[in-house]
């Protein structure tokens, strides 16, 4: 998979660095500064003759006036190419880390998260190609803007792919059908033990193993409806996510006949609805990961084997 660009890498210093390499490194700079250093070694091991001092200076001078042209000239322009490109990297890694979610679901059974990536994929492609190239012909702070957005949807949409297709594994691992079979006949068993137990005697060490049994598989049965819930609602989340950004992508669409770009209240509506979208998102990944935080089940009793 390609690695995601850092932020640290659209950092002024790591964009100055990149800059200096280019304008160091580029043929026109290295080849003379090589001529230059090897002119000096032949004076200084060979012979100290007017010729090689005149070829030594001049690729040095042509060195570092290519140096010069590039760093101060062509910096900005070296810039935005190295910009460019990191996010032309971080849009394959988008790409990748989404299809690798879909993959991972098609191999582990997972229909609805295969689908939900699919189209989360789909749906951020459309209006994100649609985007890039509004913003090619006219360059607008808005197209700017509605990508940005575009981007926050479609990383919390992945985010909660992610956890889904965790717990989905988790889940699948379950046998609640037997839980629920081995529980109603250990309670039948307590029940009938304790029908013909004398009230005075003390209760028996068979009883006694019975309802522990009943209250962990009664626990796991409370952590899988717990979570089975909770993937649910990552599910119905990215699904919110998803339509939301087909909704944004008709919305522009049908301002493209708009001069300036995206102008007006309706332009408003649109990357307000993406706004909204994400602070919802964000809001309910909160709030799920507090619940499990607050849950008094210990997760251990989750992954025990089932007896």
């Amino acid at each position: 998979m390609v690695d995601a660009p850092r932020p640290e890498d659209f950092s002024n210093r790591a964009v100055a660095r990149a800059v200096f390499s280019e304008a160091i490194l580029h043929p026109t700079t290295l080849f003379p500064a090589a001529g230059a250093l090897l002119s000096g070694l032949y004076m200084g091991l060979v012979s100290f003759d007017p010729t090689s001092l005149a070829v030594g200076v001049g690729s040095g001078l042509l060195s570092l006036g290519s140096w010069i042209y590039h760093y101060f000239v062509r910096g900005e322009k070296i810039a935005e190419n190295y910009i460019k490109e990191l996010k032309e990297k971080r849009k394959d890694y988008k790409k990748q880390q989404v299809e690798d979610i879909e993959e991972k679901c098609k191999t582990a059974g997972f229909t609805e998260g295969q689908q939900a990536a699919r189209e989360l994929l789909e749906a951020y492609t459309r209006l994100y190609q649609f985007l890039k190239e509004k913003s090619k012909k006219v360059k607008s702070q808005t197209a700017q803007r509605f990508m940005i957005l575009a981007e926050e949807t479609y990383d919390q949409g992945v985010q909660f792919l992610t956890k889904a297709l965790v717990l989905y594994r988790a889940l699948v691992q379950i046998d609640e059908e037997k839980l629920i079979k081995e529980l109603r006949a250990w309670q039948k068993e307590v029940k009938n033990r304790e029908k013909y137990r004398n009230k005075e005697e003390q209760k028996d060490l068979v009883i006694k193993v019975l309802e522990e049994k009943i209250s962990s598989h009664r626990k796991r049965l409370e952590l899988f409806s717990e979570r089975g819930e909770t993937l649910k609602q990552l599910m119905d989340q990215c699904e919110v996510l998803e339509a939301t950004l087909d909704s944004t992508y008709l919305e522009v669409v049908d301002l493209i006949h708009d001069d300036p770009f995206f102008t007006g209240s309706r332009h408003d509506n649109a990357a307000s609805n993406l706004e909204r979208a994400v602070s919802a998102a964000r809001k309910a990944e909160d709030r799920l990961r507090n619940l499990g935080k607050q849950q008094d089940i210990d997760d251990s009793i989750y992954t025990k084997p089932i007896e």
